[in-house]
């Protein structure tokens, strides 16, 4: 299959930490929207979020209303978007130099506008995540060029997560998700040891100051598995085929760099006894 994917390692993965705090955050105001106004589900997937690639931006699903609409963030310049059902914007909001209150501030005003009860929505999460200076009135901030990097990460996985979810039967829609602020895909198994594997992306965490893709079956495998020619198999704390951006990056092109993640995947899942549908690029 063909992937479109931009060169990624104009700046070093592991500078984005900062970046990638204050993007984070941001989102958070998209599962607030979804914690708020989208029905339950127990899997918390109401609070995810897709890529939207009309508006390069991460956004909610639609929320039901007298004027349907759904709520993005365009992660290249950290700009809050208040969209129709067709994905237009009929709002925005810069987030630079901007303080969370006046975020819910203005979206409270949009979504009273849209003919929804402004005052449900919440201001917290039922999970929290690493403190930021603006959960206590600070600004946010954006470095521009580790902002538009870290974009691209998430484009780029976008882009090569659903050329791969349609490929793989029982493969879910590629969400991102807020708590851990990775976006995959998860892949049920049929048979075998395994209930599920996901496929995904992180911008980095604890476990890696960096981007990294993954592919974590669950439960964890109680059989042995082969050592990986890319990649490794992360064992602390959770287990998991790990492709750090550091080695993406080495590899000059834009070609060579999807080549090699596509490579990684293909063989994390085949030493998982479960083999792709289709292979390449």
């Amino acid at each position: 299959m063909t992937i479109e994917w931009e060169r990624v390692g104009t700046v070093s993965p592991k500078s984005l930490g900062d970046a990638r705090e204050t993007a984070h955050h941001a989102a958070l105001l998209l599962a607030l929207v979804g914690a708020s106004y989208i029905p339950s589900r127990s899997d918390d997937s109401h609070t995810s979020m897709t890529w939207l690639v009309s508006a390069d931006a991460l956004e909610t699903e639609i929320v039901d209303a007298p004027r349907p609409f759904r709520v993005g963030l365009r992660m290249a310049d950290l700009t809050l978007l208040f969209l129709d059902a067709f994905g237009d914007d009929t709002a925005i909001l810069p987030l630079v130099e901007r303080t969370r209150k006046d975020a819910i501030a203005w979206l409270r005003a949009r979504i009273g506008d849209a003919g929804r009860d402004p005052a449900a929505l919440h201001t917290s999460l039922h999970f929290s995540i690493a403190p930021h200076s603006t959960d206590s009135g600070g600004h946010f901030v954006r470095q521009r060029e580790a902002v538009e990097e870290l974009a691209r990460w998430y484009r780029n996985a976008h882009t090569l997560l659903e050329g791969r979810r349609a490929q793989t039967p029982g493969a879910s829609d590629v969400r991102c998700w807020p708590h851990h602020f990775d976006i995959a895909t998860l892949v049920s198994c049929s048979g075998g040891p395994l209930q599920t594997i996901g496929i995904g992306m992180s911008p980095g965490d604890t476990s890696y100051a960096e981007p990294y893709f993954y592919v974590g079956p669950s439960p964890r495998p109680t059989f042995a598995v082969a050592p990986l020619g890319i990649g490794h198999w992360h064992t602390a704390d959770w287990f998991g085929a790990v492709l750090t951006a550091s080695e993406i990056v080495a590899k000059a092109s834009a070609t060579e760099q999807v080549e090699l993640v596509n490579r990684f995947a293909d063989d994390s899942l085949a030493a998982l006894g479960t083999h792709p549908k289709e292979t390449g690029t």
